[in-house]
């Protein structure tokens, strides 16, 4: 009996589709994920009271114990540059627990704060008003009628550390300080100024930050290690520092000896029992919940981006694939021109620190890639098949033209209604993103809503990072999925890296370091979901405008205004 080969199955393809089987584990995984991060942030708040106001203009959010009596002692939280008060939850989830009054405040330029802040938060016009804005939310808690207004105390993140320290050392009212992270600045040599002071900072921040916690306790007490308390804390000329191991700028944040060392401090200071047991999860369900909804919307979306644009069919032509040596080596030389263009652009181009520079270095390289490609004839684009046919498929090259015409007759008429399920399928993954983004952001750790001049400036920003993802998409294209996801990789790491040494170079503010874990973070978020855009064959520009705004959005929601 003679079979047709082509009714053979083959057995590499026989039984459940990979790649829908892959899309169901992914979102299987994601729906775990959601359930245990929206539990999080619904539990997250049980047994306190939370409150929002804006006064003298700062927006603040005071929580409290639900349930109390007698009057609080009462700390004021100030986050760092590029922050929002989202970010220092976890320390008033700890800290009302244990039977404090907690206002969180977001300074000016940040968070829901449309004040600009001057100079990036350092010189005399960005010292007059972050002290002003602490004045403002010190006096507010101070006022409160279950707040004991002379037990007040003032904790700060790097640059809101610096302000908090400037703020208690002018003002002996404040009974005990906590400065995490503050870095390098000049303190009082006496050790009632400011009153009982605690320095953090973190083991893998940069060298400047714990020497800077040691310094300034030994403006005090020279001679003072870390991790011995000196002084007398009834006194008020109690300083200790603490170097947190394992933890950089951020994560210092939510590190549980953070949160103890901060606890103990303020209830010896404001002579309270001693702190019994460990903190337990609090310093991190928020931030971990929110975590768990963004992990869950990644997984998610591969399915439905198939489900939206399902697999359109092999095209009618072959890709045709940027050499390797010049996929790798096209975007090592976009960034070589676009780190001088970064220094060379203005900086108050966007109303927004950092955020102007940073935006046209993206799209620089991305404008370079693409026009490096297309001078070199590799832009990546479609080769026909029916070029340089040997002449004994004369006979059948008319039949198979007339076949294609055919097929193409079929194409122009469902043209417009794939395209218009195109355009839907790529409103529908914009809004998508954004909300798997903000939505959990607002909700765990940082100010995701667009406030401001941050609306404008997001378009510029978003038009920028889509060339760059519109570069990156055509140096994949043509390529395998494992090789595609290679070249994406080595693409948006050198951007990084190359951002990275702009910094060294001269080219960047500094800052940019702190906030390369986040642009890190979105580029490899950005990665999966441009894999599974690849995966259903949707058109380059879609997977360049989901990505653009996944990545501007973070950026025109957190940087400063300024």
């Amino acid at each position: 009996m003679n079979l047709d080969a082509r009714t053979v199955p083959d057995p590499r393809t026989a039984g459940p589709d990979r790649p829908a089987r892959r899309r169901l584990i992914a979102l299987l995984l994601a729906l775990a994920a959601a359930a245990a991060g929206v539990l999080g942030l619904v539990t997250a708040d049980h047994g306190l009271d939370r409150r929002s106001a804006v006064v003298a203009g700062v927006p603040v959010e005071v929580v409290r114990p639900a349930r109390t009596t007698g009057r609080l002692p009462g700390v004021v939280v100030a986050h760092g540059l590029s922050a929002s008060r989202q970010l220092m939850r976890g320390f008033a989830d700890t800290l009302a627990r244990r039977g404090y009054a907690v206002e969180l405040v977001d300074l000016a330029g940040h968070g829901a704060d449309t004040e600009r802040l001057p100079g990036m938060g350092e010189g005399p016009a960005a010292e007059a008003r972050l002290g002003h804005d602490l004045d403002a939310a010190v006096g507010h808690l101070r006022a409160l009628p279950w707040v004991d207004p002379g037990r007040i105390g003032l904790l700060g993140h790097s640059m809101g550390a610096a302000a908090v320290l400037r703020y208690a050392a002018a003002h002996p009212d404040v009974r005990a300080t906590v400065a995490i992270s503050q870095g390098s600045m000049t303190l009082p040599g006496s050790a009632s100024r400011p009153h009982d002071l605690l320095l953090l900072a973190g083991g893998l921040e940069f060298p400047g930050y714990p020497d800077g916690a040691v310094a300034a306790l030994r403006a005090a007490y020279p001679g003072g290690r870390a991790g011995v308390t000196y002084g007398d804390p009834r006194a008020g000329t109690a300083r200790r520092a603490v170097v947190v191991g394992g933890v950089e700028h951020v994560s210092v944040l939510f590190a549980p000896r953070t949160h103890r060392e901060v606890a103990s401090w303020f209830d010896a200071a404001f002579d309270r029992p001693a702190m019994r047991g460990g903190v337990g999860l609090s310093p991190v369900r928020r931030a971990a919940s929110a975590m768990l909804l963004h992990l869950a919307a990644v997984l998610s979306f591969g399915a439905i981006a198939s489900a939206l644009l399902g697999r359109v069919p092999a095209p009618g032509r072959e890709r045709r694939r940027v050499p390797l040596p010049v996929a790798l080596g096209v975007p090592a030389a976009a960034v070589v021109v676009a780190v001088p263009a970064m220094a060379a652009l203005p900086r108050g181009l966007l109303p927004l620190a950092v955020a102007g520079p940073l935006a046209g270095y993206l799209g620089v390289t991305g404008a370079v890639i693409l026009l490096a490609l297309r001078i070199t004839g590799r832009t990546g684009g479609r080769t026909p098949r029916l070029t340089e046919r040997p002449a004994d498929e004369a006979p059948r090259l008319t039949e198979r033209v007339e076949g294609r015409v055919r097929r193409l007759a079929g194409r122009t008429a469902g043209r417009n209604p794939r395209r218009r399920a195109t355009i839907v399928a790529a409103v529908v993954l914009v809004v998508w993103t954004v909300l798997s983004f903000a939505v959990p952001a607002q909700l765990g750790w940082a100010h995701a809503v667009p406030v401001g001049p941050r609306g404008w400036a997001l378009i510029p920003i978003t038009a920028c990072a889509a060339l760059f993802f519109r570069g990156v998409e055509a140096l994949c294209a043509g390529y395998g999925r494992r090789a595609a996801t290679a070249i994406h990789a080595w693409t948006t790491g050198g951007a990084l890296a190359g951002l990275c040494l702009a910094v060294f170079l001269g080219a960047a503010p500094p800052f940019v370091l702190l906030v390369a874990p986040l642009l890190a973070a979105l580029l490899v978020w950005q990665g999966v979901q441009a894999a599974a855009l690849r995966a259903v064959r949707a058109p380059a520009w879609l997977t360049a405008v989901v990505g653009g705004v996944l990545l501007a959005w973070p950026i025109a929601v957190t940087m400063p205004i300024g």
